[in-house]
Formats: structure tokens, sequence, C-alpha cells
């Protein structure tokens, strides 16, 4: 499959100016392939036509978990995708329920972080009418009120991963690109005030050479209440991290901040159907979920954005006292899907 052609600006820099080259065995073939279509495309698919090929229950061995794992037919050509399908319930926000804070944790990182390195796959927030939702989920029922809409998330399901044993203390002083890995992550799980440590929320590739780390279901994060399986990952668990996403973060303003998370995701109603539509300017910052006339809002509000912004100052404090450690890009730290982007 093919590897996405990305912005890599400090990072190509770096491995120019060292003259530091790939290894042999950092080819486009060799790529851990978690994820193994740009972003770009499976981002267009996601909100696409849902033609589905193949379900089965995602998560069978975890009691009440409500999420599907689906195939997605596509367009002439293109392969079958593969795609978890999470209902939201009503009212669209609550415990374990804030689509939004998804959404969230997706778009944050790519203010800091290049696609090769996303900890959080794709996902988007899809709106189906009640009667067609029916037909394969007779339980489907209307997300927001005064609609005949079910609300779903749909996220890119990742391959040849695994929740097993995925964070080792001592493997991280050892490994540079584990250690590169679980820094990013940790990036991420810090500045969205992660809140639940439940042992399938973070997962690691298989591939021996490329332990490529992920976070999925972030919404028990931002002002949510913390799960009964602890909040661990709130915190920063290292002391390193790597030099060029802390640069990213320099330079992260709290108006790039509004504009990323502000709004998410948008839909018209129409005779009481939503309709996704592109976003636009944000109609009520104050809060999460804004209805104002035919239109529907999902984003953080003012204090979760700025909140976020509070969280990258203190980070980049602790750098500045020396209590984080900005760790030089080097070969061996380099994921093998930015080594091949690279070239």
């Amino acid at each position: 499959m093919p590897v996405s052609k990305i912005r890599l600006p400090l990072l190509a820099g770096i491995l120019l100016a060292t003259g530091l080259g790939l290894a042999p065995w950092a080819s486009a073939e060799s790529v851990a392939q978690s994820i193994g279509l740009p972003v770009a495309d499976i981002e267009r698919r996601l909100l696409g036509p849902l033609d589905v090929v193949e379900t089965e229950q995602a998560r069978p061995q975890i009691e009440g978990d409500r999420s599907t794992r689906v195939v997605l037919a596509g367009a002439a050509g293109e392969p079958l995708l593969a795609a978890k399908w999470k209902p939201v319930a009503p009212p669209a926000q609550g415990f374990n329920n804030e689509p939004r804070y998804e959404l969230a944790a997706y778009q944050l990182q790519k203010l800091f972080l290049d696609e090769c390195e996303y900890v959080v796959p794709p996902i988007v927030l899809r709106a189906m009418p009640l009667d067609e939702y029916r037909r394969n989920r007779p339980a489907g029922q209307a997300a927001l009120r005064g609609t005949e809409s079910a609300l779903f998330l749909l996220s890119y399901w990742l391959e040849d991963v695994t929740n097993r044993d995925p964070w080792d203390a001592e493997r991280f002083k050892s490994d540079p690109r584990y250690a590169r890995h679980w820094g990013n992550l940790n990036i991420l799980t810090h500045l969205i005030d992660h809140k639940d440590a439940n042992i399938g929320n973070l997962l690691i590739s298989k591939h021996p050479e490329d332990p490529r780390v992920f976070a999925v279901d972030n919404d028990v994060a931002f002002r949510s209440e913390a799960s009964d399986r602890g909040d661990t990952w709130k915190r920063l668990q290292v002391n390193q991290l790597p030099a060029t996403t802390l640069e990213r973060l320099r330079q992260v303003t709290l108006s790039e901040l509004e504009q990323a998370l502000g709004v998410l995701a948008e839909f018209r109603v129409v005779d009481g159907i939503l309709e996704e539509v592109a976003r636009g300017e944000n109609l009520v910052p104050r809060t999460g979920v804004r209805t104002r006339e035919d239109r529907v809002q999902f984003g953080l509000n003012q204090t979760e954005i700025r909140e976020v912004k509070r969280r990258i100052d203190r980070l980049l404090s602790q750098v500045y006292r020396g209590r984080i450690t900005a760790v030089a890009d080097e070969n061996e730290a380099i994921g093998l899907a930015c080594l091949a982007a690279a070239r």
C-alpha cells in the first residue's frame, strides 16, 4: 500500500543536514502498515457513501462494548476499508459519550505531528436517518432531541496492533524508536487530559522494528470525569520528548487552537434529518454542542481550548527548566513510515 506524501520540514531538514541516510530496511515495502493508506484518502472514504460489506462486533471480549467493526467497499479499484462504527447515545454528550472529544484528540495532533507519526487514527462523526440506521441496528436512537437521525463515530481500523503490554519503562530507556513513539503519544494524552487507562485504549504495532503506538477511544478526556480504570496517561510519564515535536508545539497559538478545535463537525437539519455539511463559523464558542436555527455544531468550548493551551505552555516550561529533555532526531529513532516518506 502506498505511503502518503507528507510535510516533514523539520525532520527532512535534519536528515539532510546531518547526512543521515536511510537504513536499507526502511523501504516503503517494509514500513509497518498500521495505517495503510494516506490519511486524506481515509478521511474522504469515512465521510463518503457507506457501502458496508461485512460487520462483526468490534471487541466481543469487552462486556457492554457498543462498537462494530465494519468493512466498507470503495470505488472501482479502491481496496476495502475496515473501520470502527461507534454509536453516539442521546443526548450526544456526557460521560463516555463525547464524540466532540474524540474528534478533538484527532484534530489536535495535526498541529504538532506529521501524519507518519499520528497517534490517533482518522475519525469522523456521521449522521444517518433513523429508519435507514435501524435496518441494520434496530436499537438505534435519535442522538439529538427534535431530530430523526442517529449519530455515530466512524474511525479507521488499525491493522497489526495489540493491546498486550504496550508500555515498557525499561524498553523506553534502551530503544530510541520506541521512546520517540511513546513520547509523541504521551504528549497527546497529556494535552487532552486523558482520563481512561483502559487496557484497550492504548495499542502498539506488532512490527518488530517499528513499535508505533496509538490512543483510541479518547472521549474520556478534556473536562470529562475520570474512568474507574484510572487516569495514568493524563500526566507526563516520561521525561524525554522528541525535539521536533516540542518545536512544533512552541509555534501553536491560541488562535490556531480555536480554529482547529472550535468547530469539529457540523450538520444541517432538514425536516428533522441531520445532513453533514462543511464546518463554518463557530456559532456559540461558550458551548460544545450548539444549535442555532437549522445548524448543529460539535466542538470544544472556549474554556476547554484555553486549558489545552495552558497545558502546552506548562509542558514547554518544564522543558525550559530542564525537567524534560528534548531529544534530538537520530536515524535510529525515526519511525519507518517517516523514514520512507522522507525519501
